[in-house]
């Protein structure tokens, strides 16, 4: 990106001193966003459209992907099937197919698309080509095919597809080439290279208040209309994060995607609704608590969740599920019916012989997790943050093991170790012993390794250092963020911070899963063959395949007033 700028200012500098004193210098060309009509949901654009076509036909991870089984599950989706029925109907009424070839002959430099209605895709997209290659294409090859039309004196052409009346337009004009598939979208942007006004999407609010408050343009340039986005019902249907309510506290978003050998950067930024009462409360302020805690994420860590003011609820809740009593979080509400197995009529087998029908069932003596001493000892504490972090843990020559977690929660003031090793203790002691007997903190390492430990059935370890406690399913995980301890902060400000190291853990998690689904899907009579591919072993673990050169992803979370701004980054294996 500098390179990217510095070239900019020295072909700047260069034009300005070959230019006559008596000439100006030529007007520079109109935004493209200037030339979409008003209305768009969805605006992309890019400085270099046809460097990012190519490079992704010839990718590694394009044949990666679509000969794998995350491609095979979506070309059999719902949404695969609808795109392909109106890629039938654009191909009918553009009068060529609209392939990846006819992509490449359309891409040109600076391109925009501006998307008007998702259920019907209609958009509109203008590239910049010379003047030669506009007209090298499918479209133009094929325009006697198309009714020739004229707009403030600049002819376009427009075709329509007679079963679904499914329109394309097209135009070349001044070194630019449009398409459309509404005409009066197509008719609007001409009216404006001629020189005539129009309220365009340069104008409305939403944008420019997002372009004003997103930093330099990348690689690859999104905004959304979130404001109109989340009322649209092929946008709750189809948003794979099901998080539209989310969303809907926000107006825009602006995402900037910017690419280099070593890694992929992206920049979000998205603006709260400044008409929303909760939009500025609420707002935790940005200090170095974060980058406090982000310095004791072990350098092998699979997994780390990092937040600054967490409230005691969640601290509790990530204490019970990843440490003190590990379980599953709540899972999403399912959207299909029943699955039927159909038998030959027998109910029951020669085991159920043993099982008494005179009596009740036994029922568990053991109690659950009790946390309220806990709750108190952390509502005193006034956390300013809490940390995750996570990993698979295998034996030598591969053999999965399971996970081991730890969390570490940093208070306002010094914690009471004593204090702390009671309240956790009177947490588990339900799950693990009878009236608490048998259950004893045992004192091991030394120096700055020091830890306790929880004798008996759970392997529970704990430290406490100063304003900082850690809780872990283990002493590896708890040694290892001890180990950190001495490492200085960094300068990471915000409210919320994760990271996952995909090329060090993705051979663990899909065994993980494997050994999940593979007895269910017996269960089910489904062979090692000619079945539908597994959710998580299968199906992602193909896509996880596809992007082996992700080795790590990382994301940071700011907030200021109305405005929240994320940093993604994607590290490439070299």
């Amino acid at each position: 990106m500098k390179r990217h700028v510095l070239w900019i200012f020295v072909e700047l500098g260069v034009t300005l001193a070959v230019t006559p004193p008596d000439q100006a210098p030529q007007p520079a060309p109109p935004s493209l966003a200037k030339l979409m009509p008003s209305g768009p949901l969805l605006y992309v654009e890019s400085p270099d459209f046809a460097a990012l076509v190519h490079d992704w036909n010839n990718s590694a991870e394009k044949k990666a992907w679509l000969a794998g089984d995350n491609y095979q599950v979506f070309s059999r989706s719902r949404l695969f099937l609808r795109l392909s029925e109106t890629q039938k109907e654009f191909a009918v009424a553009a009068a060529a197919p609209p392939d990846m070839a006819l992509l490449e002959s359309v891409a040109g430099s600076e391109s925009a698309l501006a998307l008007y209605d998702i259920g019907n895709l209609e958009f509109l997209y203008i590239t910049r080509l010379p003047s030669a290659r506009a007209i090298d294409n499918a479209f133009w090859r094929g325009k006697e095919k198309f009714e020739p039309r004229k707009v403030a004196d600049i002819p376009y052409y427009v075709h329509t597809e007679p079963t679904k009346n499914r329109l394309v337009a097209f135009a070349a004009v001044k070194d630019f080439l449009l398409l459309a598939t509404r005409e009066d979208l197509i008719a609007g942007a001409l009216s404006v290279l001629s020189g005539k006004s129009m309220r365009a999407l340069s104008d409305e609010p939403w944008f420019t208040s997002a372009a004003r408050e997103a930093g330099p343009r990348g690689d690859l340039r999104m905004v959304l209309n979130l404001a109109r986005l989340v009322k649209t019902p092929h946008f709750r249907s189809y948003w794979i994060q099901r998080n539209v309510s989310d969303l809907r506290p926000y107006v825009a978003e602006v995402a900037d995607v910017h690419r280099s050998a070593e890694q992929i950067r992206e920049e979000r930024v998205l603006l709260r609704n400044i008409g929303n009462n909760d939009a500025t409360e609420q707002v935790s302020p940005e200090d170095s608590v974060l980058a406090s805690l982000l310095r004791l994420v072990p350098d092998d860590c699979g997994v780390y969740r990092a937040w600054s003011a967490p409230s005691v609820d969640q601290a509790l809740d990530l204490l019970e599920r990843k440490a003190l009593s590990p379980r599953i979080g709540r899972g999403v509400a399912p959207t299909r019916g029943p699955i039927v197995v159909l038998t030959e009529g027998q109910t029951g087998s020669e085991g159920d012989l043993e099982t008494r029908i005179d009596v009740p069932p036994g029922t568990a003596s053991g109690g659950g997790f009790e946390p309220e001493a806990l709750k108190k000892v952390l509502a005193r504490a006034k956390l300013e943050g809490v940390l995750e972090v996570e990993s698979t843990r295998t034996l030598p020559g591969g053999v999965f093991v399971g996970t081991q977690s730890a969390i570490v929660v940093q208070a306002a003031s010094d914690w009471n170790q004593d204090e702390a090793r009671s309240a956790l203790l009177s947490a588990v002691r339900g799950l693990w012993t009878t009236s608490g007997l048998g259950a004893n903190w045992v004192e091991k390492g030394a120096g700055d390794a020091a830890y306790s430990e929880l004798d008996g059935l759970t392997h529970l370890a704990m430290a406490a250092r100063g304003r900082t406690l850690i809780v872990g399913t283990g002493s590896d995980p708890v040694v290892a963020v001890l180990k950190r301890m001495a490492t200085a902060p960094g300068k990471e400000s915000g409210v919320y911070a994760a990271g996952f190291r995909h090329a060090a853990e993705r051979r663990d998690i899909v065994s993980m899963t494997h050994l999940i689904e593979a007895p269910l899907a017996r269960q089910f009579g489904e062979g090692p063959g000619g079945h539908e591919p597994w959710f998580f072993s299968e199906n992602l673990a193909s896509l996880s395949q596809s992007l082996e050169c992700v080795e790590s992803e990382s994301i940071l979370v700011r907030e200021r007033g109305p405005l929240v701004s994320e940093t993604v980054i994607y590290r490439l294996s070299q």
